[in-house]
């Protein structure tokens, strides 16, 4: 692994270790995903075959 990925790594599970240990800035996160997603008027279902392992025919 090169030393950048390796740091985008370290900050990726720091930000979700922060997430899982602080109530408060995980709801206002969920919220304003929650928003953006609206407001851009992205479907929230999931799409079919995206998923790993998923098989499409």
């Amino acid at each position: 692994m090169s030393k950048k990925s390796g740091i985008i790594v370290t900050a990726i599970g720091a930000g979700v270790t922060y997430l899982m240990r602080n109530k408060q800035a995980r709801e206002k996160l969920f919220t304003t995903v929650s928003g953006f997603m609206k407001s851009s008027g992205t479907s929230s279902s999931p799409s079919y075959g995206s998923k790993k392992g998923s098989r499409v025919n």
